[in-house]
């Protein structure tokens, strides 16, 4: 019975591609593909525009620059540093989580909210802000606050989150945030 049910079905998707391919060209023209000459403009080859300009597309990889007894020494290593997607780095403190981020396709000034405390580490442009600022109504989330360093090649970003109902101490997002970035800055690419 489930062999007749379905052949019935296979070929009722037959007639209806038919039907479907019958109405779309009901005189039976010849269909004609014509290609135009005429350029292009403002056409990116990528979803993420603008591209900046960069001859290396991996200019630093957190995981792999970073030297694991630095991180073992800040703290950081409650597990192995855990590459993910892209050129990010993800470190587990315990009681809260960090990343760690380089993007070659974006600026600095894109990535920066209006609300931004722009400032100088270790020599290097940086700015802090809120990602989900804490509040009543999201205190059951992450709270998530980040700092982005301006870079030759475009942007390095390193966020600092956790969630309150995990980590009862609660570190405070921004300043841990601030000195894990003076602790590391060192081995950060510019």
């Amino acid at each position: 019975m489930a062999a007749k049910l379905r052949l019935l079905s296979a070929l009722c998707a037959l007639v209806a591609a038919v039907i479907v391919v019958w109405q779309a060209n009901p005189a039976g023209a010849p269909v004609q593909v014509r290609a135009a000459d005429l350029p292009l403009t403002n056409v990116s080859t990528t979803i993420k525009w603008p591209v900046i300009e960069t001859t290396d597309p991996s200019p630093f990889d957190p995981c792999r620059d970073i030297p694991l007894d630095v991180v073992q020494r800040i703290g950081l290593a409650f597990t192995p540093p855990t590459p993910e997607d892209g050129l990010r780095c993800h470190y587990d403190a315990g009681n809260y989580q960090m990343a760690i981020e380089a993007f070659v396709w974006r600026t600095y000034e894109q990535s920066l909210p209006a609300d931004a405390v722009e400032l100088n580490i270790g020599g290097h442009r940086a700015a802090q802000f809120w990602i989900m600022k804490p509040t009543d109504w999201n205190d059951r989330w992450w709270i998530t606050c980040m700092i982005a360093f301006k870079t030759s090649y475009g942007v390095l970003q390193q966020s600092l989150f956790y969630s309150p109902i995990d980590s009862p101490d609660r570190p405070d997002c921004l300043q841990t945030n601030l000195q894990r970035a003076n602790e590391l800055v060192p081995y950060y690419k510019f």
